[in-house]
């Protein structure tokens, strides 16, 4: 239990807010209890031995005004002081401790008084706190604690009077000895007192404290739960809500615009998605319903076997590009595996791009468009190599290829061209003549079952609009970049980049 306890109390924001405020409260008025309890006590004693203190010097200034006569003054001076102060009692003393005079309810026994006396030769007459500090910094303890059988405790105070030589003492007195005892009854019922209030104070500043805490915590954590709460009201249809930044503390507006701007990527991979789920339903139609045409009128009557063959010789045609379709996709998906693995090394431009120039030859004499390779050939000073994986780069060049001859206009020219950039990477480049890619459709080029034109879509171009998908997928399996550059009154140009091994692009 006390381990779920703890476990509930890392895990609640609001509970280690609330706990951490109430204990840092709890320090602070136990802290400032104890100090004001501390110089409260120190102020006490200070008082009591400033009581004690001013007596002993008024006590010394009246004996020295009666030419220390002890027959009779003594006597006078502790009843004045009883009178005076009815908790501070005193006993006056000889050099041998025999008892001069002594106050009725002086009840410390002689035999517990200190050992040594405190010397007050220079004691002023005005004394006052500093007198008592300074004196307490030169001299150590200036009195002593005695308690009594019945728990009472007495301060006291025990010190040394010269007495002159030429006194009515006599010559054979050299000094009185005094003792004063201030019960501290009154004070310690202060001190206690105190500490009650303090123990009260401390319990209810306690718990005060938790419920700021818990107050102040709920206040803190009602952001994120508003951001919690409008995130749970988004849904997939429609993506449109955003979460506002009108009520959101200072501390997470950042994280909102980020989930803000994670949504907008979400609800346009969703509309990508419609999109293409709409565009291969299309694609997927024609064909088989063209499959389903001919099967029914074929199954309509009865025909003979070269009619039948004549019907699945038409089918075929469906079934390639039907297979074409699906063998797109299964790549598109696998591409998409962050954990899909590719087997790079260094492979020889000029062999593969002349295969597939020679690959799609009979297709750009059927259109009338030149391929032309716009490299070095084998005798080149410096080999033309790409660290790529062979099939992965055939695979992105065929498809270059097809969409430049789809589009290049009769009589016109696509060209191939490489360069090659320090540290092994490598630039390839296919251009045509054909139709300029608006600017704002740039980035979009590469989407899945994009189509610039839409009136190009379908059976009359035998494009799936994956391709460039394909091309795009590619490039980010070997870390590097698909681009297109057109308008302006240039080529469309698509330009693929290869980091080299070194770079860090090319680790996966």
């Amino acid at each position: 239990m006390k381990l779920g306890g703890l476990q509930g109390l890392r895990r609640s924001l609001t509970a280690q807010i609330s706990v951490s405020i109430a204990v840092i409260s709890i320090l602070l008025v136990a802290g400032s209890g104890l100090l004001v309890n501390f110089l409260a006590v120190r102020e006490l004693r200070e008082g009591d031995e400033l009581i004690m203190f001013a007596n002993l010097a008024l006590l010394r200034e009246d004996l020295t005004v009666a030419d220390f006569e002890l027959t009779h003054e003594p006597q006078r001076l502790v009843k004045r002081m009883n009178l005076q102060l009815g908790n501070l009692n005193m006993v006056l003393l000889d050099e041998h401790r025999r008892v001069i005079a002594a106050s009725e309810n002086f009840e410390v026994p002689i035999t517990a008084l200190p050992a040594q006396a405190m010397s007050v030769d220079n004691l002023p007459t005005g004394i006052e706190h500093a007198d008592v500090r300074a004196l307490g910094k030169a001299l150590g303890p200036l009195t002593t604690v005695w308690v009594s059988p019945d728990q009472r405790r007495f301060r006291l105070l025990f010190a040394r009077i010269p007495v002159p030589p030429d006194s009515l003492a006599g010559p054979d007195t050299h000094g009185l000895l005094v003792a004063f005892a201030y019960e501290l009854t009154q004070t310690r019922q202060l001190v206690m007192s105190e500490l009650q209030i303090f123990v009260v104070t401390l319990m209810v500043g306690a718990l005060g404290a938790g419920l700021l805490g818990v107050w102040i915590a709920r206040r803190i954590v009602a952001g994120p739960r508003r951001l919690a709460a409008a995130a749970n009201r988004i849904s997939a249809r429609p993506m449109s809500e955003r979460l506002s930044l009108v009520d959101t503390p200072t501390e997470l507006v950042e994280s909102t615009l980020a989930f803000n701007r994670m949504l907008d990527r979400l609800a346009a991979s969703f509309h990508r998605l419609s999109e293409f789920s709409s565009d291969l339903a299309h694609d997927l139609r024609t064909p088989i319903n063209n499959l389903l045409g001919e099967a029914q009128v074929a199954l309509s009557k009865r025909r003979c076997a070269d009619e039948y063959r004549a019907v699945l010789e038409s089918a075929v045609e469906d079934y390639e590009r039907i297979s074409r379709l699906i063998e797109k996709m299964l790549f598109l998906a696998r591409a998409d595996d962050p954990h899909a693995a590719t087997r790079r090394l260094w492979i020889d431009l000029h062999p593969v791009l002349e295969r597939a120039s020679g690959y799609f030859e009979m297709l750009a004499d059927e259109r009338g468009v030149e391929i032309v390779l716009a490299t070095p050939g084998t005798e080149a000073p410096v080999r033309q190599q790409v660290w790529a994986d062979e099939t992965l780069l055939v695979r992105a060049l065929g498809n270059l290829l097809s969409n430049a001859l789809r589009y290049a206009p009769h009589g016109s020219k696509v060209t191939v061209a490489t360069h090659m950039h320090d540290g092994g990477g490598c630039t390839l480049e296919v251009s045509n003549d054909g139709p300029p890619i608006p600017q704002e459709l740039h980035e979009r080029i590469f989407e899945r079952s994009f189509r610039v034109d839409e009136s190009r879509a379908g059976s009359a171009t035998g494009s799936t609009g994956l391709g460039l998908a394909i091309v795009k997928s590619i490039m980010d399996l070997h870390g590097g970049t698909a681009s297109v550059i057109s308008g302006m009154g240039r080529r469309t140009m698509f330009r693929l980049w290869f980091p080299g091994p070194g770079s860090a692009a090319a680790v996966q």
